[in-house]
């Protein structure tokens, strides 16, 4: 019989001893047979040769045992130095560590019990789900039982965590599975990343605002050109998918220099941002309304007809023109006309839209200011005079 088979693969230190004292029982138990048999029938040679036989047995069994207990020594040592080093690093580290087993913490190092406002033995009666917010707690519960159905063996994941006193943290996880002995166990690494997140949301708010603000203009708020040709491009593509109208308004404020030279910049500065606010108002949260240049506006109504352009389009000259702008002592009114055209009829491109909306907005301007102007008006008109 071999030592692995008789002790296992790694016997411990009164497994060994045991066996030492067992072989000696057997030595003297031999011994004594031997004796008794000589005193029947053998002679004072046999028995002197069976007991040289049984005492080198004896001592070649006692040196392998006694190797193996050294060894078996050397292994518990370094195995204690390393648990040593082991516990001191997980104790240290900047990391909270925990193992969960059965859907409780069976460990917690100081860092994972602290992070989330615990004691270590606190922590040992509760489990991931009773540390994370009510909202969280499902994607909590899928991660886990993803990693113990062996769907993933890693996984990583951020969700928001409840501390002892109430606070809310985004935490982040990366989750292993460990064989305990033949059962499944998670292994859990998490980090406090409530200042990287919050830090994170603001530079993305930031961004937001940059980018806002590059596509619009400051004084008004509307949109800036730059932002039209975007827009333009993928609203003309659903038009010509779906055959929906497009129709483009183009605005000019009537006189707008003269109020300029009466009043100074900051009474037309009102100006340009009242008609604004009446564009945003009258028409729709889904149209685009840009400041085109000084004082020309362009809006843009996706699946709007013409018709209905124009009407809505009349609201707005109508609300502009009985709208009194008061700049400290001025009081000023101010009038707009306005030329709309409207795909497919009257352009295929935002270039060739915009082209025949401004001449529509000449005509407006030609025939006295203050009023609505369509495309097709202004094609009447052309071959009145033409006929």
């Amino acid at each position: 019989m071999s030592d692995s088979t008789l002790f296992g693969s790694n016997p411990d230190e009164q497994t060994l001893r045991t066996e030492i004292v067992r072989l000696n029982k057997v030595v003297k138990s031999l011994m004594d047979r031997a004796e008794r048999s000589t005193n029947v029938q053998g002679s004072d040679f046999g028995m002197f040769q069976t007991t040289i036989m049984l005492e080198d047995q004896v001592r070649r069994r006692t040196v392998e045992l006694e190797a193996a207990l050294r060894e078996n020594e050397r292994i518990n040592h370094a195995f204690r130095v390393s648990e040593a080093k082991f516990r001191g690093l997980v104790s240290q580290s900047l990391v909270g560590i925990a193992i969960v087993e059965d859907g409780k913490f069976s460990y917690a190092n100081l860092k994972y019990a602290e992070m989330f406002g615990y004691g270590v033995e606190e922590l040992l009666h509760l489990g991931p789900l009773d540390i994370a917010v009510d909202s969280d707690r499902q994607l909590v519960a899928e991660q886990m039982l993803r990693r113990l159905s062996r769907e993933m063996d890693r996984i990583d994941y951020v969700y928001r965590g409840l501390r002892k006193d109430g606070t809310v943290m985004d935490i982040e996880c990366h989750g292993s599975v460990l064989d305990i002995g033949g059962k499944l166990a998670l292994m859990s690494l998490v980090l406090d990343v409530t200042e990287r997140t919050r830090a994170g949301r603001e530079v993305q708010a930031l961004q937001d605002q940059l980018r806002e603000q590059a596509i619009r203009d400051p004084l008004t708020g509307l949109y800036n050109r730059r932002h039209l040709n975007d827009f333009f491009d993928r609203e003309l593509s659903r038009a010509e998918r779906c055959h929906l109208p497009i129709s483009a308004v183009m605005a000019d404020l009537d006189k707008f220099k003269a109020v300029n030279d009466t009043y100074g910049h900051h009474v037309g500065d009102e100006v340009l941002r009242v008609f604004g606010g009446l564009m945003k108002h009258f028409y729709r949260a889904s149209d685009i309304c840009c400041r085109y240049g000084g004082e020309e506006f362009l809006a843009v109504l996706p699946d709007m007809a013409n018709d209905s352009a124009c009407r809505r389009t009349e609201e707005l000259r109508a609300a502009l023109e009985d709208t009194p702008i008061v700049v400290g002592t001025s009081i000023v009114h101010v009038t707009a006309s306005f030329g709309i055209a409207t795909f497919p009829q009257d352009g295929k491109g935002l270039n060739s839209l915009v082209a025949a909306a401004d001449k529509a907005l000449y005509a407006a301007k030609h025939s006295g200011r203050n009023q609505v102007k369509g495309c097709s008006e202004v094609r009447c008109e052309n071959s009145e005079r033409n006929s």
